[in-house]
Order: structure tokens, then sequence, then C-alpha cells
């Protein structure tokens, strides 16, 4: 109990350091709170270009909805968990090399995982603050219909997300300690979930992105939270895909856990985690 304890304030301590390291960057903040928001426009235009509006037969047939713009949107707002964990947990102990931090944590008691948890922790707020921002522009200026009798269903359709990807982070976490880099993958992997989830076009049009899809969390977690949001379903018709992404989780979490342990055990024994 006394151990718990330790580390619980450990993991408070760690969300108050991040937080401060944001506020010390303000216009970070507000980046990433319109930035997913303005990378839509250019799709906007591109749809009245290619189709003289935002409405299209072919795309409603699709996704049951011919609300295009919408559809992006979602998509957009609810890729902000994924980014905010793959740059906010996956980078977070490369950053503590860059800050020469990691040495000190390191030779203290306090294990590496529980730092983690803490980055996690802090990146879901974090994210949280940027998605609230997203939906209330969305609702004022977009006509998003986001109402409060959704908004339990689509938090507990995002905790099951976050959950086992930040399961995957924390894996990534320990691979950026073994290679000394992390841009580039991180770089790799965006354009991965760009390509083969639905974050802005249905992955239905292309056999392949639609195969690859069914083993991405985000996948189903956007064809629920666009089920409610768009077409009005109601969660406990969707219990299959929860059912899915709480599969998803327990593996994710588990072998996120053990591949980090692995990791960070060899990385300890090559003598090189601080190295650059």
């Amino acid at each position: 109990m006394k151990q718990f304890k330790a580390n619980l304030a450990i993991i408070g301590a760690e969300i108050i350091k991040t937080a401060k390291i944001w506020f010390s960057y303000k216009i970070l903040l507000f980046y990433w709170a319109i930035f997913p928001l303005i990378w839509v426009i250019p799709y906007i235009f591109q749809g009245k270009a290619l189709v003289g509006g935002m409405v299209s037969g072919p795309f409603a047939q699709l996704t049951g909805t011919g609300n295009y713009l919408a559809f992006v949107l979602i998509g957009a707002m609810v890729s902000t968990y994924i980014f905010s964990g793959l740059w906010g947990v996956g980078n977070s102990l490369r950053e503590e090399t860059y800050w020469g931090t990691l040495e000190y944590i390191i030779v203290s008691p306090t294990g590496l995982l529980v730092v983690l948890i803490g980055k996690t922790l802090a990146e879901f707020l974090y994210a949280t603050v940027m998605v609230v921002f997203q939906a209330l522009l969305a609702t004022i200026f977009f006509g998003i219909n986001i109402t409060l009798g959704k908004l339990f269903p689509l938090m507990m359709i995002v905790v099951l997300l976050v959950i086992g990807f930040y399961g995957f982070a924390i894996a990534f976490a320990g691979f950026t300690l073994l290679i000394k880099e992390v841009h580039g993958w991180v770089h790799t992997l965006e354009w991965i979930f760009f390509l083969f989830s639905p974050i802005r076009y249905p992955v239905e049009v292309n056999f392949i992105t639609k195969i690859v899809s069914a083993f991405i969390p985000l996948t189903y977690a956007l064809v629920a939270i666009r089920a409610i949001i768009l077409l009005n379903k109601n969660v406990t018709n969707l219990y299959q895909i929860l059912l899915i992404l709480g599969i998803m989780d327990i593996i994710l979490l588990v072998g996120g856990y053990l591949l980090f342990t692995k990791l960070e055990f060899r990385t300890k024994k090559a003598g090189t985690m601080a190295e650059y």
C-alpha cells in the first residue's frame, strides 16, 4: 500500500510537470486546438471542386451519410488522441534525454513505467482539452450535432480507444530508448494511420485498406463514434465494436507492457540508455 501511494504521488507529480511545460509554450496549445480543424479546409474545397458540393451519393452509400465535412471533422478530432499519444507518450523518454533528466530518473527508486503512466494520463487530459475545444468549434461553425445525451457513450468509446493505443505508445517509448530516434518513426506511423484507418475517407473504397484497417483500433472507434453522431445509433447497437475494442485493449496493454520491459532491460544491459 505504501508503494502504491508513492507511485500515485509520482504519477501526480509527472502530470503537474507536464502541464507546466505545456503552459510554458502557450502557442502549442493554440496550435493543437485549431490545427486538426484547419487541415480539414482543403478537403472542403476539394469536395466542392470534384462533386460540386459537400454531398456525394457514392460517399453516402459507403458511410451511410452524405455529410463529408462532418465525417472528416470527426476523424480529425478523434485522431488527436492518437497523435498526442505518439508524440507525447512515445517520444516522452527521448525528451527526458534532451532535457538531461533521464539519468536522474534511471538512478532514482522510481521505475520508468510509473513515469510513463504519469505521462500517459497527462497526455490523455491534454488531448481531451484539445478535443473539447475542437468539438465546440465544430458545433458552432460547422453544424456538427453533438448533444449531451451522446457524450457518455462517446467518451466510453474514446476511453476504450486510448487504453489500448496508449499501451502501444508505451511499447513505442521503449523502442525509442533502443534506437535513439523517434521523429522518422512517428511520421511513418502517422501516414500509416492516415492511409489505413478512416480518418479522412472510408476505407471501403479499396480492398487493401479495408483489410488492413481491421487490425487498427482507431477504425472501430471512428465507425462507432460516427454512427452515434451522424446516424443517431444507440451504443447498445454497437456492442460488437465495443467487444472488439475491449479485446484489442487487453492485447495491446499486455503486449505493450511486456515489450517495454524487455526493451528497457535490453537497453540498460547494453549501457546505452542515455546515449544519443
